[in-house]
């Protein structure tokens, strides 16, 4: 049995995803060890994709899904909305780090950020409930 933000598929492509956003900051940057590290890395995350996806071709994948306090709306359905859940969350961060160094920092700044950050995340734990769901669905369909 897997467990939802350890080692589900959804997990996964949202640990892709964000060590991908990672390898495009260091990259863009120029920190080459740290780029070199981040390619190593990914390499191991798409390993371990293609053992569940095995997994879920033989109609082995079984997970445990988390259950959220938090209610959302929109039920996200796809990796792109993943990805740009990850994006925001990234974004947001990124401002309010740079929000706490700026000369005057702002309270309402933090709170707007925060309050994005929040969203995205918790958008980010439905859509990859939903992901998991999915590929546990698709095992009773194949032929």
């Amino acid at each position: 049995m897997r467990i939802t933000n350890i080692n589900t598929i959804s997990a996964l492509f949202d640990r892709l995803i964000t060590e991908n956003i990672k390898l495009f900051f260091f990259e863009k940057e120029k920190e080459k060890e740290k780029a070199i590290h981040q390619r190593q890395v990914i390499l191991h995350i798409k390993d371990e994709l293609k053992t569940i996806l095995i997994e879920v071709y033989e109609d082995k994948y079984r997970y445990k899904g988390e259950l959220r306090t938090y209610k959302f709306d929109d039920v996200i359905e796809t990796v792109e909305e993943l990805i740009e859940s990850d994006l925001l969350t990234g974004e947001y961060d990124r401002a309010n780090l740079e929000e706490a160094t700026s000369d005057e920092p702002s309270l309402d700044n933090f709170k707007k950020n925060h309050k994005i950050i929040r969203k995205a995340n918790e958008r980010r734990a439905i859509n990859k409930n939903t992901i998991d769901k999915q590929f546990e669905e698709f095992q009773n369909v194949k032929e």
